[in-house]
């Protein structure tokens, strides 16, 4: 087999200091089920109360395990720290390659910077509206929040790259910290609140008066709901950095997943069950307070629970601007970005250059917060639906050019025709919901209440189309590492000699 590399191929400059455990404590410290749903609680609430907050997670859940596993199986066959740009790359049409892999890096990397922005303003938020409770003097303010928004990014940002040694031990601390969190809150409010409402209430009592049908509020509450398994992606973007990729990160994946789904159903059903007014949480500045004081009936209480989650978050922000920062550099290494020779760069066995380009994008994109808090918001939405299209747009290729053609043997199989069966409903599943992301939580709606998604995507799609036809298109080919074996025809089946080349550098 011949190797035909071209003299400005990627090489392997970061040290592999994950182990498998710090890899699924990352993806988990940073899609944190539970907490990622007490965040977002008061939406599904609002779209339906209980029954949509509860069964909207069930079936969130359900299509999030279902992309997860088609999407392992590509990190499986394709390990690499690009993540999806790299699989669409690797499975599309040679003819294609490079417009596909263009569009898909970037929308990565939007996706990325717009969820860790989501939960850095989510998290000042929350601080924001907790000192309110304790200090009613204390008046909150766009530009107090984004003050706060400016220091998580601050901190984070120097943590990242001056401590890089330092964070594999970190995600194993932050995963244990969350994990204790879990039992703790959980038992806590089981134990403190006597009398809890009735199953009707929680899995019948279906309350709409958003305007919408009741199954539309329904799937719109649904969609906000995988919030709570958004960034299943992130251990890719380490691949370069964990031994064994091909079957390390598909392993951290599912067990992101699974761990997600055995946290975050049980904790809906506490909270659901052990809150006393649905509508004053969903109409609550920090749901998750208000649905802890109910059920705990103590403020000290809700106050310390409430604090553990803010730094949860805070942590969560941290592991999300690593990933960020790993998927520019990894972008950038194909010259996907501007700037890619200086993003590209590493020092102290770090990705810094591309880590302080996220972090300043990411500082930058904030001030839209003091414009308009609603336009700012509708960031959860955006990074649900574009990573969760980034995920599937591989997964779509793969459904048309066939399986066999596709992929290469793979330490994570799922199998023909299941394989085609999770291609397929993850597709469908994402193609429908991103119908009902743009849709505003309430009619008839006003500028205040406008959902500013689909024109945020719009915007966004111009950028990449300015940067395609503005010259990448004549200068980007994806990643430059390219395998010939004989008796293969380019572009049909790949050896694992070529799915390790991009990885490794070699």
């Amino acid at each position: 087999m011949a190797d035909i590399e071209g003299t400005d191929a990627p090489r392997a400059e970061l040290p592999r200091q994950f182990t498998f455990f710090s890899t699924a404590a990352l993806g988990f410290s940073i899609t944190n089920s539970w907490l990622a749903y007490s965040g977002t609680l008061s939406t599904p609430l609002m779209m339906g109360g209980s029954p949509t907050a509860f069964f909207g997670l069930i079936v969130a859940s359900i299509a999030s395990f279902i992309i997860t596993a088609g999407f392992a199986e590509l990190a499986s066959a394709f390990p690499s720290s690009g993540g999806p740009y790299h699989f669409a790359f690797m499975v599309s049409w040679p003819k294609h390659r490079a417009l596909v892999t263009y569009v898909v890096g970037w929308l990565s990397v939007i996706s990325w910077c717009s969820g860790t922005a989501s939960g850095a303003i989510i998290c000042a938020q929350m601080i924001s509206s907790l000192v309110t409770i304790h200090y009613p003097g204390f008046t909150e303010t766009a530009w107090r929040i984004y003050l706060i928004y400016l220091l998580l990014v601050l901190v984070s940002t120097a943590i990242v790259c001056f401590l890089p040694r330092v964070i594999p031990q970190l995600e194993d601390f932050l995963f244990i910290c969350s994990f204790l969190a879990f039992v703790a809150s959980f038992i806590t409010v089981l134990v403190m609140r006597d009398h809890k409402q009735s199953a009707h209430t929680v899995f019948l009592a279906f309350e709409n008066h958003t305007g919408w049908s009741d199954g539309t509020a329904f799937m719109i509450g649904t969609g906000t709901c995988m919030y709570s398994y958004v960034a299943i992606d992130s251990v890719t973007h380490i691949a370069d950095e964990v031994p064994d990729p091909g079957r390390n990160v598909p392993r951290a994946m599912m067990t992101t997943i699974l761990t997600g789904i055995v946290t975050a159903i049980p904790w809906a059903t506490v909270i659901l069950f052990c809150t006393t007014d649905i509508s004053v949480v969903a109409s609550s500045p920090i749901p998750i307070y208000t649905a802890y004081l109910q059920a705990t009936s103590s403020q000290p209480v809700a106050t310390f629970f409430t604090s553990w989650i803010i730094f949860l978050y805070g942590a969560a922000f941290l592991s999300c601007l690593l990933t960020t920062g790993r998927l520019t550099y990894s972008f950038a290494r194909a010259d996907g970005l501007p700037f890619s020779p200086f993003l590209a760069r590493i020092t102290n066995e770090a990705p810094l250059n591309a880590t302080v380009g996220a972090s300043l994008f990411i500082a930058l994109y904030g001030l839209i917060y003091i414009a308009s808090t609603t336009a700012f918001n509708s960031l959860i939405s955006l990074a649900i639906i574009i990573l969760n299209v980034c995920y599937v747009i591989p997964q779509g290729i793969v459904l048309l050019r066939g399986r066999d053609s596709a992929l290469p043997r793979r330490s994570f199989a799922i199998g023909k025709r299941l394989g085609a069966f999770c291609n397929a409903i993850s597709v469908l599943w994402v193609t429908v919901i991103l119908v009902f992301f743009c849709f505003p939580l309430r009619i008839p709606t006003t500028l205040r209440d406008m959902n500013y998604v689909s024109a945020v995507i719009s915007g966004f799609v111009v950028l990449i189309a300015v940067g395609w036809w503005g010259g990448k298109r004549k200068t980007f080919s994806g990643p430059v590492c390219i395998l010939l074996s004989p008796g293969l025809s380019e572009g049909s089946r790949f050896t694992d000699r070529l799915s390790q080349c991009w990885s490794t550098g070699r």
